[in-house]
């Protein structure tokens, strides 16, 4: 089991890992919002062909966050195939297959692509900020924002504490191996993961309370972390970045609800 590390891929030196962490911030939540406005597969496809086209420009190393990205596709695909077998109960929709008593249809299949994408685009674009972004320093765009610092210190928390949790489980498995335990199957794998589960839990909290215990002596309680030695501006290629996020979010406003394209003409609801 491969330990996510997002920390390797903070030394490449890509246009997009020299973004202001509130222009990525920015640039991101358009990825965010945008595949909601849709309801077309086409259109969908087109938003991620955009934002890979940002994902190949940061150089992302894929091995260290691969557990992350399949995590993600088996989200997006699941959604895909019980959307698919979900029974609409359209009269003008056309039945695929059938596996028993489930019944695959284009209506499903077509609601399906809309939910995987909806899951996915957002995911897939959200890691372009973990992966290029210093968390300290995304914690310090929030609060430039005027994001409150219970807020900005819980978001830097979970990106510090998330990979720390996986590396805990790469040692567990590893510990595992090293003691013989089966893994071998569907179910030799499910017992090593319960077998798990108890010392992450308990390792995982021994963590998270000398993490506390740290930020309480550094006086976090009495909030005196209000200002930082690290100026951040927003440079030329910043503002670029969110003119551009403005023209996009403007443009998909304009073909989705002036010119009526890229909604759902295959889903009717009863």
């Amino acid at each position: 089991m491969a330990a996510i590390d997002f920390v390797s891929n903070l030394d490449e030196d890509t246009w997009v890992h020299k973004l202001d962490p509130r222009a990525k911030l920015f640039l991101i939540l358009g990825f965010v919002i945008i595949p909601l406005l849709f309801m077309d597969p086409l259109y969908l496809t087109g938003i991620l062909l955009l934002g890979m086209i940002l994902w190949f420009s940061a150089k992302i190393k894929l091995k260290p966050i691969l557990p992350l990205l399949v995590t993600i596709l088996i989200l997006a695909m699941s959604a895909i195939v019980f959307s698919t077998f979900y029974n609409y109960n359209q009269p003008n929709e056309t039945i695929l297959i059938s596996i028993g008593s489930l019944q695959a249809t284009d209506v499903g299949l077509y609601s399906g692509l809309i939910l995987g994408y909806r899951i996915g685009i957002p995911c897939f674009m959200t890691i372009i900020i973990i992966s290029t972004t210093d968390p300290a320093l995304l914690a310090k765009g929030l609060m430039k924002m005027k994001v409150p610092i219970n807020v900005a210190f819980m978001f830097l928390g979970t990106l510090r504490f998330f990979p720390l949790v996986f590396e805990e489980l790469t040692n567990i498995s590893n510990a595992q191996t090293i003691r013989g335990v089966n893994k071998k199957g569907l179910r030799g794998s499910w017992n090593s993961f319960k077998l798990a589960v108890f010392p992450l839990l308990i390792n995982s909290l021994r963590k998270s309370r000398t993490m506390g215990l740290a930020v309480e002596s550094k006086g976090f309680s009495k909030m005196a972390w209000k200002e930082y030695y690290q100026d951040m501006t927003l440079k030329k290629i910043d503002w670029f970045a969110i003119v551009v996020t403005i023209i996009f979010f403007a443009a998909a406003i304009y073909i989705r609800f002036i010119l009526g394209l890229g909604g759902s003409n295959s889903i009717v609801y009863s």
